[in-house]
């Protein structure tokens, strides 16, 4: 009997944390009228690109569905994702976990008054801090969601050979869904420039309509929050200008 092939457009599954991965690690359980249900031993992000939603940090408990306490303090609870990523997820190298820091520093910093700032009422403030994202600190859970270590699949235009599903898979150092686009950050030592290896998986990304961004280790340490703030493509470092809910939320706020 021949293999009976579907795809169902639109829906992304994009596995992360960990170095190596197969396909084999998600499965079928179950299809009803209703639905069709898959499990995954590795974390795994779900997209439905057709809503064109953000993947963001407050949806961190759907991601990593575990038994999650309370926690009213917003502060604690954005600390409680950071550590969670950074000691679950295997990062290859401390300029990995660098970057990770920097980015939740900068979600910290986009919400925070500068200092000359802070004894004033709020109605003495100048209008940009009246507004979005300094007008409540849970703006910081909708700065979109760094996935570490993910893998991504392409199909390689050199190869001959059909393939119903592409075949090419790609570990990314970070991956994060804007809405609209798959962004790939890739932090470089010296020993990856100008390799095949990197070449190729560059080529590969692009022509499946991801944004590749490299930042080398030796700008991490020489700039620090500047290759947040400067690299990465405004519609992470401006997440607010698409946020979709109007209502901010600590992912944290109802015991799980």
């Amino acid at each position: 009997m021949s293999l009976v092939k579907i795809k169902i457009p639109n829906q992304l599954l994009i596995p992360f944390g960990g170095p190596k991965w197969s396909i084999e690690r998600i499965s079928v359980v179950g299809v009803s009228t209703t639905g069709t249900y898959l499990q995954s031993d590795t974390p795994l992000a779900y997209v439905d690109r057709s809503k064109s939603r953000a993947l963001r940090l407050r949806d961190f408990t759907t991601v990593m569905p575990e038994s999650w306490g309370y926690e009213h303090d917003s502060f604690n609870a954005l600390s409680i994702i950071q550590n969670y990523l950074r000691e679950k997820c295997t990062l290859a190298t401390d300029f990995e976990k660098k970057f990770l820091d920097l980015y939740f520093d900068y979600c910290r910093e986009c919400i925070t008054l500068p200092e000359h700032l802070e004894n004033f009422r709020k109605e003495d403030l100048p209008d940009i801090y009246q507004n979005a994202p300094y007008n409540n600190v849970d703006w910081m859970f909708d700065a979109m969601m760094p996935l570490p270590q993910a893998h991504l699949y392409a199909t390689d235009p050199m190869e001959n050979s059909y393939h119903f599903a592409p075949n090419k898979m790609m570990k990314v150092d970070f991956a994060f869904w804007t809405g609209k686009r798959l962004v790939a950050v890739e932090i470089d030592g010296s020993s990856h420039s100008g390799s095949e290896a990197h070449i190729q998986k560059d080529r590969l990304l692009q022509r499946s309509g991801v944004q590749v961004v490299h930042i080398l280790n030796s700008e991490i340490s020489n700039y620090g929050m500047k290759v947040i703030k400067r690299l990465l493509p405004l519609e992470i470092t401006k997440f607010w200008d698409s946020a979709e809910e109007k209502d901010r939320t600590n992912p944290f706020s109802l015991p799980f």
